[in-house]
């Protein structure tokens, strides 16, 4: 199951996973994650994008596969960063594993942390 909420002031798309996610969920997830980085039209690709994974327990092996084929997608508008939050220690270890070495990317235990990185001015270096 999963949300995706727009903020157009933030220019933040945010998608909020739970429960076990299989590859059609992940499918329906990105059609939706998309259409919303879509809906922010002239802000897409400059936004910035929060998945909050404090309510996922595990990713399996094909998941996690098609993670990384798309976070190393060029044709998908990432924006300028995207933060992954999770409270589960396997699950950071699986999305740090493939975030595909980008400074752009990071994994975060709280999402009050992940939010401030997230909305930090241009001139702060990612890290």
């Amino acid at each position: 199951m999963h949300k995706v909420v727009v903020s157009r002031a933030q220019a933040l798309v945010s998608i909020t996973a739970s429960g076990f996610v299989d590859v059609a969920g992940l499918e329906a997830a990105a059609t939706d994650l998309h259409a919303a980085i879509r809906s922010l039209e002239e802000q897409a690709g400059t936004h910035v994008t929060l998945y909050d994974l404090t309510e996922v327990k595990v990713f399996s092996p094909v998941v996690l596969e098609l993670f990384a084929a798309y976070w190393n997608n060029p044709a998908v508008p990432f924006g300028r960063r995207i933060a992954v939050v999770s409270i589960s220690p396997l699950v950071s270890q699986q999305m740090a594993r493939v975030q595909a070495g980008r400074d752009t990317i990071r994994v975060f235990a709280d999402r009050r942390e992940a939010l401030g990185w997230l909305l930090a001015a241009d001139t702060e270096r990612p890290s």
